[in-house]
């Protein structure tokens, strides 16, 4: 529908055109159509039309306009929700360009980072400048309508002008064609993903300009999520990088510990996940493909789980609220199995296993009568655990949970009824013995549990087996723990002497058998930032992001036996 018109004076123009305020999330072709999710600009209001651009990404900020017609669709506003919100919508796979293949050469730097070719589609929001609605004298006061040539005419100068500012400002919009993510991913061997946790909101005095060009240019509170684009966007490790999985605290309702946190849903938390989505993480490449999250404490309030004699059924007054925003605020563009009171799920990604546990939102009261049958998830939960083992035996497999499960707090191993004091798997004995008992009976040797909350970042190897059983009982498992993203605060920070680690202890598994859990040294890596897990033929690879870091070295090979550092 585009051509070449007469470039428009900015003071002629009556549409300006603007990205979205997220990043445009998308999902697999659901028939004809690729859904789609972002946020439109609040202070924009809702846009007159979309504008859908024919659009090259050729890997860092490179970009470029295909000689393509673009789409323009008139905008119809939801009848649920305000400007800012989750936008849900659509386009059809016939619009998309015809897929670019990726090219494995080197780029014009001569360093060792592919080039790559991934055609797809910008989407922009058009809006109507304000003298476009009442354009005095010549149109006396009434609507100024655009007929079809000067509306064509009015979009390339609103294009125009957009595409003049740096890309940063606008290539959040980019979406791939179906299949140019996965192509472009095709010769990088296994999955690779990024694990992250814990933001804690940048505040009044954070602001970081140039961070997008420069991660270095970012202050403390953006420091790692500046890093994790760079790393994606412009590494060769990065590159690899199909999905980032978020263990928790996303957001930080509860920011102020209760001192000046607001009284209204909307704004603790609806406001926090629109603003961690506009910031460094809309820049995420287009070659991340997914981003999940999982829900954990300060989503809700710090260690929430329900209190006898608390209001709302033992809940609280913010339990609903925080698990109706963390569905409606989610990552998927497409469909998802779960709603509010479902929030665990599973997913295959680039050949591995992934079970996104939820070890925070059916957590049962605890007191002292019932420390040691308390449950931290669901029977209905551990059932859909065991069945994604069994679906999933022979591949690489992820358990994603907030709560750390190994290693146990030295407290909850010298005492088991300090359980109560603790916030992870260890304060809940009776539901990390069926976790773990699990895993045996699966004999998922290799698995590896992802987990966040603690603000420290390690990994332990960990062997389950049967008490008086021979080798073939043997399970060898990884726990891998991601530090936070923003921890300014040192009382938050688990101490690596509260973790008991290297210990033993025996439990009842399945069917009456006793088993025995060994858990190795706790290998630790404190400091702000997060992990990069790669399988490999050899295994899974591990690497820890930090400041001030140079090079990008594998700390450990995870694999099915012991943990080799």
């Amino acid at each position: 529908m585009s051509a070449i018109f007469r470039r428009l004076a900015p003071s002629a123009l009556l549409i300006s055109a603007e990205a979205p305020g997220h990043r445009v999330e998308h999902g697999a072709p659901e028939g004809d159509r690729v859904p789609v999710l972002t946020a439109l600009r609040p202070e924009r209001g809702w846009p007159h039309w979309l504008l859908w651009v024919p659009m090259r990404w050729r890997g860092g900020w490179d970009y470029e306009r295909l000689p393509l017609p673009w789409r323009i669709e008139a905008f119809v506003p939801p009848g649920v929700g305000q400007p800012g919100a989750p936008w849900r919508g659509s386009q059809a796979v016939e619009a998309f360009p015809a897929p670019a293949a990726s090219m494995p050469v080197a780029e014009d730097g001569g360093d060792d980072l592919p080039a790559i070719a991934m055609d797809g589609l910008l989407l922009l929001a058009l809006y109507l400048e304000p003298r476009a609605l009442a354009m005095e004298g010549e149109h006396h006061g009434v609507m100024h309508e655009l007929g079809e040539e000067e509306l064509r005419a009015q979009v390339e100068g609103a294009l125009d002008e957009l595409l003049d500012l740096p890309p940063h400002r606008w290539a959040h919009g980019f979406v791939p064609a179906p299949g140019e993510a996965q192509a472009a991913a095709a010769d990088t061997g296994g999955v690779c993903f990024a694990l992250a946790a814990c933001q804690y909101p940048p505040g009044l005095l954070d602001v970081s300009p140039g961070w997008e060009l420069d991660a270095s240019q970012a202050g403390p509170a953006l420091a790692s999520l500046a890093r994790l684009h760079r790393f994606t966007r412009s590494t060769a490790r990065g590159r690899a990088c199909s999905l980032v999985l978020f263990a928790g605290d996303q957001i930080y309702a509860d920011a102020s510990g209760g001192l000046a946190d607001s009284r209204s849903g909307v704004e603790r938390y609806a406001r926090g996940y629109g603003e961690f989505k506009a910031g460094p993480a809309r820049l995420l490449p287009p070659t991340v493909a997914r981003v999940v999250h999982g829900v954990d404490d300060h989503e809700i309030v710090d260690n929430w789980e329900p209190s006898p004699g608390a209001s709302h059924d033992g809940h609280g007054p913010w339990f609903e609220v925080a698990r109706q925003a963390a569905w409606e605020h989610r990552w998927e563009a497409g469909a998802r199995v779960g709603g509010p009171g479902l929030l665990w799920h599973d997913f295959d990604w680039r050949g591995a296993a992934f079970f996104i546990a939820d070890a925070r939102c059916e957590r049962e009261a605890r007191r002292v009568a019932n420390w040691s049958t308390a449950r931290i998830w669901s029977v209905a939960q551990r059932d859909a655990f065991g069945e994604w083992l069994a679906r999933s035996a022979g591949r690489p497999r992820f358990v994603m949970s907030g709560s750390l499960p190994l290693p146990r707090k030295r407290m909850t191993a010298e005492h088991a009824s300090s359980c109560l004091r603790s916030d992870a798997w260890d304060g809940y004995p009776h539901s990390l013995h069926e976790l773990l008992g699990q895993v045996w009976r699966h004999r998922a040797s290799g698995l590896v549990f992802l987990s966040g909350d603690e603000h420290r970042s390690g990994w332990a190897s960990v062997e389950i087996s049967a008490v008086g059983g021979d080798d073939s009982s043997r399970v060898h498992v990884h726990s891998v723990h991601s530090s936070a993203l923003y921890a300014p605060w040192p009382f938050a920070i688990t101490a690596e002497e509260e973790l008991a680690a290297p210990e033993a202890f025996e439990f009842d598994g399945p069917d009456g058998q006793r088993l025995r859990c060994v858990v190795g040294a706790w290998v630790d890596h404190p400091g702000d930032g997060f992990a990069v897990l790669r399988v490999t033929g050899a295994g899974t690879e591990l690497w820890f992001d930090r400041a001030g870091q140079t090079g990008e070295e594998t700390i450990a090979m995870l694999s099915g036996g012991n943990l080799d550092a």
